[in-house]
C-alpha cells in the first residue's frame, strides 16, 4: 500500500476527511523516528505500520465523515498505538498493532467499564469508532 504525501495533505473541509489525514500524517511520521534509543526500538516494524495502516483506511473508507483522529505512538518493541480520547465523555478506544503475524492486533476500550477484542477485520475497529463517537 502506498500513500503519497501529498495527496494526504491537500486542503479539504471535510472535518472525517481531515481526522484521516492527521491520523495518517501521524502513522508516516513515526517511520521518521530512529531505529532505536537507549530504552529500546523507537520505529515501529514495518508489519505494525503496514496492520495500522491497512485497518485506518479500511476503517474511513466504512466511515467517511465521522472518522476521529487519533494520536499515534510506538511502544519500545516496535508495535504501534493508535488512540482515540474523549475525556469530557471519559471514553477511548486504543488498537494496538504488533511487531509481527506472530501476534495478534487487538482493540482495548474504556468508559468506566473496560475491555479488550482480537481485530480480526476493520469491521470490529469501525464497531468500536462508532461507540467513540456516540459520546
Amino acid at each position: 500500500m502506498t500513500l503519497a504525501k501529498e495527496q494526504i495533505t491537500d486542503s479539504s473541509s471535510n472535518s472525517g476527511l481531515s481526522n484521516f489525514r492527521i491520523t495518517i500524517e501521524r502513522l508516516i511520521e513515526l517511520l521518521d523516528l530512529e531505529a532505536e534509543d537507549e530504552y529500546g526500538i523507537l520505529r515501529p516494524t514495518e508489519y505494525a505500520f503496514r496492520t495500522a495502516m491497512k485497518l485506518v483506511v479500511e476503517a474511513y473508507d466504512r466511515m467517511g465523515n465521522s472518522f476521529p483522529k487519533a494520536s499515534t505512538s510506538p511502544n519500545k518493541q516496535g508495535s504501534i498505538r493508535l488512540a482515540w480520547e474523549n475525556t469530557n465523555a471519559d471514553r477511548a478506544v486504543r488498537l494496538i498493532c504488533p511487531i509481527n503475524a506472530d501476534r495478534k492486533s487487538y482493540i482495548y476500550h474504556v468508559s468506566g467499564e473496560h475491555g479488550s477484542k482480537d481485530i480480526t477485520s476493520a469491521a470490529i475497529l469501525v464497531d468500536r469508532l462508532n461507540w467513540f463517537n456516540e459520546a
